[in-house]
Formats: C-alpha cells, sequence, structure tokens
C-alpha cells in the first residue's frame, strides 16, 4: 500500500477545509434552515388540511330515526348536523305510509358530522304479487309457507268431505268472494302483498253420521248442510221448471231423511230440486 505523502496529505486538508468553510457558512446554513422550515409547513398544512377535512378525532352518535316521518327526521338531522336521503321503500299494513321502518347506519353509531344516513319508509301501496299455481302444489300447508313468504295470508274457509283425495288438498280459493280455481291460478292471478286468500279444503273420515233434513233448503243450503255433515254432494238435478245454473228448493233426496238413521262419513247425497218451493215448507 502506497503511503501519502507530504503534497497529497495538505491537497486533502485544504479540500476538507474548504467543504468545511461551505458547511458553515452563512449562506449554507440558511438555505438549509429555510429548507427544513417549508418541510415542516408543508407537513402541517397537509396535516391539519386533512384533519379539517375529515373531522379527525371528532365523532358523534346518531340518533333515532325510527316511527318518524321523513319532515321529522329531516328537521332532527338538521339540528345534529347530519343529512338524510330515502334510499328503498317496502309495504307493511302495521304502518301508514312515508313511516321510517330502517336507518343506515344504525341509530348511536359513531359517524363524523354531515353523515349521510339512508332511511327505509313504508310505501303507501302494495306490491302485487302473482300466486304460485297450485296445479301440483295444492296441499294447504305447503301451499301455506310459500304464500308467506309472499307477505300474503292463507286461511280455510269451508272443508268439504273428499276420500278421493288426501286430506288438506285444496279444492279452490276466494280472493274478496270470489272463487278461483286450480287452473285459474295456472293461468295467474295477482293480489296485494298483505292480501288474506281463503281456501277450501278437503277432509277424511270413517264412522257415521246422521242424514241431514234438506227438504225445503235452497241449493246453497243443502250443499253447506252436506258438507257440514262430513258427507259429499251427489248429483243435483231438477223437475221441469227448474234450469242449470238457476236458484232452487230441494224436494227430494236420497238416500232419504228419516230421524235417527246415519250413514257411512262420506256418502254422497243426491238431490231434486224445483224452482218453486215444495208445500209445506215454512
Amino acid at each position: 500500500m502506497e503511503e501519502i505523502t507530504q503534497p497529497q496529505e495538505s491537497k486533502l486538508k485544504k479540500i476538507f477545509r474548504e467543504l468545511w468553510y461551505f458547511l458553515s457558512s452563512g449562506i449554507f446554513l440558511k438555505n438549509v434552515a429555510f429548507m427544513l422550515l417549508a418541510i415542516l409547513g408543508l407537513f402541517l398544512l397537509v396535516y391539519f388540511g386533512m384533519k379539517g377535512y375529515t373531522n379527525h378525532g371528532y365523532s358523534m352518535q346518531v340518533p333515532s330515526f325510527l316511527n318518524m316521518t321523513v319532515d321529522q327526521a329531516m328537521k332532527k338531522a338538521k339540528n345534529h348536523n347530519l343529512k338524510v336521503v330515502v334510499n328503498d321503500s317496502i309495504w307493511t299494513n302495521q304502518h301508514r305510509p312515508g313511516i321510517i321502518l330502517q336507518q343506515s347506519p344504525e341509530a348511536l353509531s359513531s359517524v363524523k358530522k354531515k353523515r349521510t344516513i339512508y332511511l327505509t319508509i313504508t310505501k303507501a301501496k302494495a306490491d302485487e304479487k302473482v300466486l304460485p299455481s297450485l296445479v301440483g302444489s295444492d296441499n294447504f300447508d305447503y301451499y301455506n309457507r310459500r304464500l308467506k313468504q309472499m307477505g300474503i295470508r292463507l286461511k280455510i274457509r269451508d272443508k268439504k268431505f273428499n276420500n278421493k283425495l288426501e286430506a288438506n288438498t285444496i279444492l279452490h280459493l276466494y280472493i274478496d268472494d270470489k272463487r278461483y280455481s286450480l287452473e285459474d291460478t295456472k293461468r295467474g292471478i295477482k293480489v296485494p302483498q298483505g292480501s288474506v286468500i281463503e281456501a277450501v279444503v278437503t277432509t277424511r273420515g270413517v264412522g257415521s253420521v246422521p242424514i241431514p233434513n234438506l227438504k225445503c233448503k235452497t241449493i246453497a243450503e243443502a250443499e253447506f248442510l252436506i258438507s257440514g255433515s262430513r258427507l259429499a254432494v251427489g248429483s243435483i238435478t231438477g223437475d221441469n221448471s227448474w234450469q242449470q245454473g238457476q236458484e232452487g228448493y230441494v224436494f227430494l233426496q236420497s238416500p232419504r231423511f228419516i230421524d235417527g238413521n246415519t250413514v257411512k262419513v262420506g256418502t254422497p247425497i243426491d238431490i231434486r230440486v224445483s224452482k218453486f218451493r215444495p208445500s209445506g215448507c215454512r
């Protein structure tokens, strides 16, 4: 390794001396100080600017807007330096239209000032739903579960004895007292959400029941008594005065009514009717 000669050593000392003079000069120190101040100022500007923009370190609890009208919620939100926006609506028969049911964020959540709270309110009109087809899905319990998922209520209007079908098979539906068959549901029936639909279902049984006295009853009354006795409605025929589709009165039945006589559950009762009330009827 070569030794540093005297002239080289003097040259290095001179370089270090000049570098020291430059670093310790007032101009360099002023420039460095200016740069540090500029960096510090920029940092403080960004820090406090972002803090002010995001309200860093400041939060508040969201008040509850549930069960209020939108106008009431807007006034309350303004007092809390918040905003409210309706972004969804649902129908329910338990509240009048325009009532707030849900909010996001929820009440008591921590948020910044001027945060937007999204509201869900009740609709003024129920959505219309298409009833599922009863074809292949005519069991009352199964159909009832499907309607519940759609917000529609199903209840039993009447039961009719039928040994050919399983118990609780839906024979037809009633909507606002209008009768609909299985084929009607196949074509599609629309009802408002929340509607109550009635069903006539089958029932099965064993044993014997008394024969009802149907003489002088109208066709509708006779059918009601037969079904209520767990019997089946048989054929309905008339005399020369009666035409199909007309109201009529029963003047003959088979099996005949004899006080104390019984028949098996499900026995069909045939009736003959006339346009005129039979003699001797009260």
